[in-house]
Protein backbone atom coordinates (compact mmCIF):
# COMPACT_ATOMS: atom_id res chain seq x y z
CA UNK A 1 0.00 0.00 0.00
CA UNK A 2 3.02 2.68 0.14
CA UNK A 3 2.64 3.32 -3.35
CA UNK A 4 -0.94 4.16 -3.03
CA UNK A 5 -1.16 8.22 -2.34
CA UNK A 6 -1.14 11.52 -3.83
CA UNK A 7 1.81 13.95 -4.05
CA UNK A 8 1.86 16.15 -1.13
CA UNK A 9 5.35 18.20 -1.48
CA UNK A 10 4.08 18.11 -5.57
CA UNK A 11 1.08 19.57 -5.07
CA UNK A 12 2.56 21.82 -2.30
CA UNK A 13 4.76 23.00 -4.70
CA UNK A 14 1.93 23.33 -7.16
CA UNK A 15 0.16 25.86 -4.62
CA UNK A 16 3.57 27.53 -3.64
CA UNK A 17 4.09 28.30 -7.20
CA UNK A 18 0.37 29.37 -7.84
CA UNK A 19 0.31 32.10 -5.11
CA UNK A 20 3.51 33.68 -6.57
CA UNK A 21 2.13 34.03 -10.02
CA UNK A 22 -0.71 35.96 -8.20
CA UNK A 23 1.99 38.10 -6.35
CA UNK A 24 3.87 38.59 -9.68
CA UNK A 25 0.72 39.77 -11.67
CA UNK A 26 -0.22 42.53 -9.19
CA UNK A 27 3.55 43.57 -9.12
CA UNK A 28 3.25 43.41 -12.45
CA UNK A 29 0.16 45.52 -12.07
CA UNK A 30 1.99 48.32 -10.23
CA UNK A 31 4.76 48.67 -12.72
CA UNK A 32 2.79 49.01 -15.52
CA UNK A 33 1.16 52.20 -13.59
CA UNK A 34 4.20 53.78 -13.20
CA UNK A 35 5.32 53.55 -16.32
CA UNK A 36 2.60 55.06 -17.87
CA UNK A 37 2.20 56.53 -21.52
CA UNK A 38 2.79 60.43 -20.92
CA UNK A 39 4.66 62.06 -22.53
CA UNK A 40 6.71 59.64 -25.12
CA UNK A 41 6.40 61.60 -28.34
CA UNK A 42 3.38 62.54 -30.49
CA UNK A 43 -0.16 62.58 -29.14
CA UNK A 44 -0.61 58.82 -31.35
CA UNK A 45 2.29 57.17 -29.58
CA UNK A 46 0.93 58.21 -26.51
CA UNK A 47 -2.77 56.86 -27.38
CA UNK A 48 -1.05 53.20 -28.39
CA UNK A 49 0.89 53.49 -25.77
CA UNK A 50 -2.10 53.95 -23.46
CA UNK A 51 -4.52 51.40 -25.52
CA UNK A 52 -1.39 48.62 -24.84
CA UNK A 53 -0.83 49.35 -20.59
CA UNK A 54 -4.48 49.37 -20.24
CA UNK A 55 -5.10 45.85 -22.64
CA UNK A 56 -2.20 44.20 -20.56
CA UNK A 57 -3.50 45.50 -17.29
CA UNK A 58 -6.67 43.80 -17.98
CA UNK A 59 -4.91 40.50 -18.95
CA UNK A 60 -2.65 40.33 -15.77
CA UNK A 61 -5.36 41.18 -13.15
CA UNK A 62 -7.53 38.09 -15.22
CA UNK A 63 -4.53 36.20 -14.92
CA UNK A 64 -4.18 36.64 -10.97
CA UNK A 65 -7.44 36.03 -10.55
CA UNK A 66 -7.52 32.76 -12.73
CA UNK A 67 -4.48 31.68 -10.31
CA UNK A 68 -5.83 32.63 -7.38
CA UNK A 69 -8.86 30.25 -8.32
CA UNK A 70 -6.90 27.45 -9.29
CA UNK A 71 -4.87 27.71 -5.97
CA UNK A 72 -8.02 27.80 -3.93
CA UNK A 73 -9.87 24.51 -5.87
CA UNK A 74 -6.26 22.81 -5.97
CA UNK A 75 -6.24 23.43 -2.57
CA UNK A 76 -9.50 22.01 -1.63
CA UNK A 77 -8.78 19.23 -3.41
CA UNK A 78 -5.60 18.28 -1.94
CA UNK A 79 -7.68 18.33 1.46
CA UNK A 80 -9.95 15.88 0.29
CA UNK A 81 -7.57 13.85 -1.36
CA UNK A 82 -5.62 13.76 2.01
CA UNK A 83 -9.04 12.67 3.58
CA UNK A 84 -9.80 10.09 1.14
CA UNK A 85 -6.29 8.64 1.12
CA UNK A 86 -6.58 8.40 5.35
CA UNK A 87 -10.04 6.38 5.03
CA UNK A 88 -8.88 3.76 2.23
CA UNK A 89 -5.60 3.57 4.19
CA UNK A 90 -7.84 2.40 7.11
CA UNK A 91 -10.01 0.25 5.11
CA UNK A 92 -7.13 -1.95 4.01
CA UNK A 93 -5.30 -2.08 7.39
CA UNK A 94 -5.38 -4.98 9.88
CA UNK A 95 -8.23 -4.65 12.43
CA UNK A 96 -7.11 -3.17 15.87
CA UNK A 97 -4.41 -1.05 14.26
Amino acid sequence: MSDFGHADDGMADLLRRLNEVTERMHEACAALKKVGPKGLGTQGLDAACYHFQDNWHDGIKRIAKGSKHVHSALKEASKEFTEYEHVVRQGFSPKGR
